[in-house]
């Protein structure tokens, strides 16, 4: 490719209309793309270095072929170990620094591909809309991009199918057992049916039908915060509860699964009533298995209590921030005065 060239590709954020936490353990979700993008920009140099640098983060690392391999295969044998214990721990010497997580992909995205050298190397410029940390997928769409560009730089068709599953593989090394909704939804867009049949056989269904505008006007979304936990850790606190006490889980799965199915001829039907049923109990049932913290439950009461529904949208928080806040009312004005009220 000419060094003057730069690939550009960008990837959407993402919101869990239902089905967080549930879409773990086999359950479906339903998701849409909104309109935040996360952008790379790709160039490629005269020398054979990788150089990544994030706006966000403000993070500029320079690293070779070899090194980009050593991280990317460190970070599988230690995601290996992740698997057979879920060990927190584990997990999060995976990405010790936040600019280990962008090198990953790139890693992952060679290994995909099977490159064993570069003969030219390239600058990569990560400049995400996307609050991190906050439910809406930031990890997802930087793995999509990042792995859209540099398969596009190997000279490899841009395919949503391949790179979905490079993104899915390099979330593993972010959050541990991801469902792989979140790199789904931003790699196909629109509205999203995905439901994890087995770790290899995945139902993503882009739905023929969008939000319909007399409700998709009427959603807030309240940035309460970055989460304390990380993605990783609030899925490790669900799956331990599964094993401690199944019951809580099962029947938080059962109703959920429910709720979601519910969920999509409510949202075609634009049925506003019952959508604000279905996202006040499946609020309630993610507060039963503790991903909602105290600190965020008196703002989702206060929404309720005007006729509103609201609820986590991600993997929650358990002990102060739980990121994003989904929000809905035919009150906006009223819902933005009780997030003020709440400091949001």
């Amino acid at each position: 490719m000419s060094l003057s060239r730069t690939i550009h590709v960008s990837a959407p954020a993402k919101i869990h209309l239902l089905g967080e936490h549930a879409v773990v353990f086999n359950k479906p979700a339903l998701m849409a793309s909104v309109n935040l993008r996360c952008h790379v920009y790709l160039t490629a140099t005269n020398n054979q270095n990788i150089e990544i640098t994030s706006k966000n983060i403000s993070a500029n690392r320079r690293l070779t072929y070899s090194q980009i391999k050593t991280l990317s295969n460190d970070a599988q044998s230690k995601w290996n170990q992740y698997f057979k214990t879920n060990d927190i721990n584990t997990l999060k010497l995976i990405c010790t620094d936040e600019s280990d997580y962008l090198a990953i992909i790139v890693g992952e995205t060679f290994k995909f591909y099977n490159v064993s050298s570069l003969a030219k190397g390239f600058s990569l410029l990560v400049d995400s809309q996307i609050p991190f940390g906050g439910g809406l997928g930031s990890s997802a769409s930087c793995a999509v991009a990042i792995a859209g560009a540099v398969s596009v730089f190997l000279g490899k068709p841009l395919q949503k199918e391949v790179i979905n599953e490079i993104a899915y593989l390099a979330e593993q090394k972010k959050h541990g057992f991801p469902s792989g909704g979140d790199n789904s939804t931003v790699c196909f867009g629109g509205l999203v049916w995905f439901r994890k049949e087995t770790p290899d056989w995945k139902i993503i269904q882009p739905l023929p039908f969008t939000i319909p505008s007399d409700l998709a006007n009427k959603f807030i979304l309240i940035n309460t915060g970055k989460p304390t936990e990380s993605t990783g850790e609030m899925v490790s606190l669900v799956r331990a509860l599964k094993e401690t006490d199944s019951a809580i889980v099962d029947s938080f799965l059962q109703g959920q699964e429910q709720l979601t199915r519910d969920l999509i001829g409510v949202v075609k039907n634009s049925n506003e009533k019952e959508f604000i049923r279905i996202i006040q109990n499946g609020e309630k049932n993610l507060e039963s298995i503790g991903v909602v913290s105290e600190f965020v439950k008196p703002l989702i009461r206060d929404i309720e209590s005007v006729g509103g529904a609201a609820k986590i949208c991600g993997a929650g928080g358990k002990t102060k921030s739980t990121g994003i806040i989904l929000a809905y009312s035919s009150k906006t004005s009223v819902v933005e005065k009780i997030a003020k009220k709440h400091n949001f």
